[in-house]
Order: structure tokens, then sequence, then C-alpha cells
């Protein structure tokens, strides 16, 4: 269990959305926290799913956690956006959906999704190599 905490903790590792999932940016207790490994996710050709859902309480909220998943996307996908960079934006509407480099044999994913006040952030690894396919999963 104790293994599972450290391996699950550790997946953002060196990503500024990790002070999200941490809770320093919105208290754990206002998230909706979702964590899936294992078989249940072998469908889609992932080995861990991890989401924070919450209902921003202000502008600056939705800009602070906006600014930490440009930074990632800035600062950790360094490849061609046509290649491996989805997103969608209108004022109350924004969708971001990135490729970041792998870590090992692992291909890793972040995800940002934005209605209105509420938000999703999701961070995927596994075999799943494009952030096109993701799209098909994550609608």
């Amino acid at each position: 269990m104790i293994w599972l905490l450290a391996t699950t903790a550790n997946a953002q590792n060196g990503l500024n959305i990790a002070q999200l999932f941490d809770g320093k940016v919105i208290p754990q207790e206002r998230m909706v926290e979702t964590r899936v490994k294992g078989k249940m996710l072998s469908k889609y050709q992932l080995t861990f799913f991890r989401s924070a859902r919450f209902e921003a309480k202000d502008r600056g909220e939705i800009n602070r956690v906006h600014d930490l998943i440009e930074l990632d996307l800035k600062q950790h996908a360094s490849f061609t956006y046509a290649d491996n960079y989805s997103s969608k934006k209108s004022n109350s509407k924004e969708t971001l959906m990135f490729q970041l480099p792998k870590t090992g044999q692992l291909n890793r994913f972040l995800c940002y999704k934005r209605k209105g006040d509420e938000i999703t952030v999701v961070y995927m690894e596994g075999s799943l190599n494009s952030v096109y396919t993701l799209k098909d999963i994550i609608k």
C-alpha cells in the first residue's frame, strides 16, 4: 500500500501542475480526485490515470491553474504541436491536451478542461502513443 502511494504521488513529479494534485493551489477538500491504476485501464493502453476536478471560486483560481498548465506546456512539450497538442478555446470553455516527454517506456499526457467555473485536470501514463487517440477516450 505504501509503495502504491509513493508510486502514484511521484507520477507528476517535475511538472508544475503537481502543485494542484498536492493541494497547494486548491485545498484537497474542494477537489474530487480520482486515481486508477492497473487492469481497468489496459483497454485504453494506459497504466495510470489521475484527475482532479473542482469548481473555481474566482477568476484568480482559474488563471492560476491555467498558468501551471501553460508552464508545463512550454517547459515539457518540446515537440511539434501539430503532432502532439490539441487546443480548443472560447470564453466559457477551454480544452488543452498535450503529450509530455516519456518517462522510461511510458508516454505521458496532460489534459485541462474548463467549462465555466468547473475545471478538470487529468494526468495519464501508458503505452498509448497519440494525443489524437486520447481525444477519443476523453470527450
